[in-house]
């Protein structure tokens, strides 16, 4: 098995959403949206979709989180591709399987 599957196959709940870890770390910081919005340079809209579950974190959210918080951009491409497989897998887990069973080993 894959490892993408690894990850999201044997889960029975949703991976939290990269705007969950988001909102708990400015709870835990004491910083408020409107605040965090002027660290990373984007509109408060944009911080609020992203903790709302409505924005998925792009490649220059991630750029700009990892340097806000310190912690690098990997950490939220990965928490967002975490969802978004799961997500594709549970809507459409039995159309994946026709290709998984028909898939040709080029390797």
């Amino acid at each position: 098995m894959d490892n993408w599957q690894d990850i999201t196959d044997d889960r029975l709940v949703r991976p939290i959403p990269p705007g969950e870890v988001i909102a708990d770390i400015l709870d835990d910081l004491e910083i408020t949206t409107a605040n965090f919005k002027e660290i990373l340079g984007v509109f408060h809209q944009t911080v609020q979709e992203i903790i709302n579950g409505q924005r998925a974190i792009t490649a220059d959210i991630a750029i700009r989180l990892g340097k806000g918080l310190g912690n690098g951009p990997r950490l939220w491409l990965n928490l967002q591709q975490k969802v978004e497989l799961w997500d594709a897998l549970q809507s459409h887990k039995e159309e994946y399987e026709q290709v998984i069973n028909h898939s040709i080993n080029i390797l």
